[in-house]
């Protein structure tokens, strides 16, 4: 089977890692300081904490806006449950905005409409690496004060009109999970221009302590949710490969759009030429969906459906029915393989069977 997504783990990153798993120290140490100054300094982002997870970068990011029980924040329904599961554990109640069908992205329109008195925060989610309108979200964050997050999980190294990611909004927030551009097995990352704010999120992610001033007082609760070494060293390795594995991305991206250009099954989503994606996913929209993913699935090749909408989830209190892109996209939305170790042949194979899909 062709494979929708695959690890990516170079082989030089054996001996750095034992080097680390036997040099008595695997916490958070120099490895993590390492990384991300490394981080810092290849995507030219100011003020970055490593973090266990991206959830837990999501998270934070949230206690640092001062979300609070009772509070608001808008969000998207489609993307990963931990989007929004992060809100729900500040007691705070995740407000969906409706997506827009030809990005995936959240809606700036419908971001105007959910504005209430108790709107602490608007997180938008640059889906499968395509950043969102940040101009149109940032002219409506800034009229009634609301602090934005940017959930760059799926974005590492996408560009918004000349800015990469991470330089846009008070918090953006990046993953190291298994399957993204680049792995530490699993972690996270947070940047935040602000200072003052960045220095609290140093102490907020290991128990509100500050480890420089160990005897200093403790003045806000805080988490477990540094990074360790052992991640550290991975993301090291990893970084000197992530280059490569963007081009290779973008290449497989760019023969996927040329080849389906034409197609008359499926439609493809919008690529302004404001914006760079990192091409974390490649969907398509297609009738007959369920149809489609076992045509695709008999003649060796996986495809996915990698969201459902968050709203529907009883936990968020079931479907929202002012979602009216969100309940089109939901029905048509497919992602096709795409991964590092993808070959030219392999995504060739991929657009003829595409093109000879009867629907």
């Amino acid at each position: 089977m062709i494979e929708t997504f695959k690890v990516h783990m170079p082989p030089s990153v054996k001996d750095e890692l034992l080097k680390t798993l036997f040099s008595g120290y695997i916490g958070q140490g120099k490895k993590v300081d390492e990384f991300e100054n490394n981080f810092s300094e290849k995507f030219n982002v100011k003020n970055v904490v490593s973090l266990n997870t991206g959830t837990s970068a999501l998270r934070l990011a949230l206690v640092l806006c001062g979300v609070k029980p009772g509070d608001e924040v808008i969000s998207t329904p489609y993307t990963a449950v931990a989007t929004n599961t992060a809100i729900l554990e500040q007691f705070a109640e995740p407000v969906f905005a409706d997506v827009q069908y030809e990005t995936a992205n959240i809606s700036p329109e419908s971001i105007k409409k959910k504005i209430t008195p108790k709107t602490k925060g608007i997180v938008c989610v640059h889906w499968g690496g395509y950043p969102c309108d940040m101009d149109e979200i940032h002219e409506i964050a800034e009229k009634y004060n609301i602090p934005v997050i940017e959930d760059a999980c799926e974005a590492l190294g996408a560009k918004y009109k000349g800015k990469q990611i991470g330089n846009i909004s008070e918090y953006t927030c990046f993953s190291f999970q298994a399957i993204k551009h680049i792995t530490t097995g699993d972690g996270g990352m947070l940047a935040i221009p602000n200072n003052e704010k960045y220095e609290e999120a140093i102490r907020r992610r290991w128990y509100g302590i500050d480890r420089k001033k160990r005897d200093a007082d403790i003045t806000e609760a805080g988490f477990k949710y540094h990074m360790n070494d052992i991640a550290a060293t991975i993301g090291i390795e990893q970084l000197k490969y992530f280059d490569s594995v963007f081009e290779r991305r973008k290449k497989i991206v760019e023969r996927y759009r040329a080849g389906l250009q034409n197609a008359k099954n499926v439609t493809l989503l919008e690529s302004a030429k404001d914006r760079i994606n990192s091409n974390w996913m490649f969907a398509v929209h297609v009738l007959n969906r369920e149809k489609f993913i076992e045509y695709m699935k008999a003649n060796g090749i996986m495809v996915a459906v990698h969201n459902r909408r968050n709203d529907a989830y009883s936990v968020f209190g079931g479907p929202k029915k002012d979602l009216v892109n969100l309940e089109k996209l939901d029905k048509t939305l497919v992602n096709l393989p795409l991964h590092h170790a993808l070959t030219d042949e392999e995504v060739d194979y991929i657009i003829e069977k595409i093109k000879n899909w009867k629907g």
